[in-house]
């Protein structure tokens, strides 16, 4: 299944890492990944599209990023 999730995260070096890390370790691939500036200075918005078909995997996903320091708000809009 196809989900894409919004991530409000801080403009610093390393988030990226951080967030394709959490990928890594649970052996997914990101389809689609968009990154823009968000209207506050600081942070980005960030768009992740990743084909998961595990509910149990995809929930683990969601708690690793929430649990990155520079991931400020991560929202499933597939819900």
């Amino acid at each position: 299944m196809n989900r894409t999730l919004k991530l409000k995260v801080a403009d610093q070096v390393s988030t990226l890492n951080r967030i394709t890390s959490a990928f890594v370790r649970l052996q997914y691939n990101i389809n689609e990944l968009y990154v823009k500036p968000a209207s506050e200075d600081g942070i980005s918005d960030m768009t992740i599209k990743v084909h998961i078909e595990d509910e149990d995997v995809y929930r683990i996903l969601i708690t690793k990023l929430k649990k990155q320091v520079s991931v400020i708000n991560v929202e499933d809009v597939n819900d």
